[in-house]
This record gives C-alpha cells, sequence and structure tokens, in this order.
C-alpha cells in the first residue's frame, strides 16, 4: 500500500510541475537598466532602494519582478549585459498607459535616473 501511494504522489507531482503556470496579465512590461557605475555598492544599494519603493506603491501593475543577470551558461543568445531587469504585467494597455505618468512611476524616474546609462524597454501582449 505504501508503495501505490508513494507512486501515486510521484506520478501527481511531476504532472502538477510539467508546466510552466502562465503569467498573470495579457500585457507584460520588461525594463533593463544599465547603472553607469555597475558596481559602485552605493549606486546599486539607491536603485534599489528607489525601485523596490515603485513595486511596494505602483497601483497599476498586477505582478513584478525585479533580478540580475543569472549565473546561466554563457552562449551567444545570451545578453547578460545589463545590471537590473524589472518586469511587470498589466491587466492591460490602459493600465500600462496609467502607469507611465503615476506619481509612482514618475517619482522612482526623478530620484533614479542619474544612476543609469541606458533603459531598454519590451512590451508584449499574450497570445491566447
Amino acid at each position: 500500500m505504501k508503495k501505490i501511494i508513494l507512486i501515486l504522489v510521484i506520478a501527481m507531482s511531476s504532472t502538477a510541475f510539467s508546466q510552466a503556470e502562465p503569467l498573470k496579465g495579457p500585457l507584460v512590461h520588461t525594463v533593463l537598466f544599465w547603472l553607469n557605475e555597475p558596481d559602485n555598492a552605493s549606486d546599486r544599494a539607491d536603485f534599489e532602494k528607489a525601485i523596490k519603493e515603485l513595486m511596494a506603491t505602483n497601483p497599476q501593475a498586477i505582478k513584478s519582478h525585479l533580478g540580475r543577470p543569472a549565473s546561466t551558461e554563457q552562449r551567444d543568445v545570451v545578453d547578460n549585459s545589463y545590471t537590473y531587469l524589472y518586469m511587470m504585467t498589466f491587466a492591460n494597455a490602459e493600465d500600462e498607459a496609467a502607469y507611465q505618468i503615476d506619481p509612482t512611476h514618475l517619482k522612482f524616474v526623478e530620484s533614479a535616473n542619474h544612476l543609469w546609462k541606458k533603459v531598454v524597454v519590451y512590451d508584449s501582449s499574450a497570445i491566447d
């Protein structure tokens, strides 16, 4: 009986984790930042403080993610030249447009834009 339960648990676990859960929200807003001085600990701390405040206070985003380049295999197709990646999802294009003029976003840009030399944005809409 214990073997049957163990087999069922393993089978259910592999089925439950075999497919990635889709991101919620039909619009994904991905922003890559290249800091002026990426090795400057003070600049990194200032940037992280400002963007974490944005993440905590912005009302439009459904979910968000802040990260740095991962230590994955170096390949020709992998660009890990950026300093930070900020990703958020929005319910629709109108919410993303509202985000652009929202005081929380404007405050972040005003307080941290001196820290970066380049920003690239990728917006994508979900495919049904």
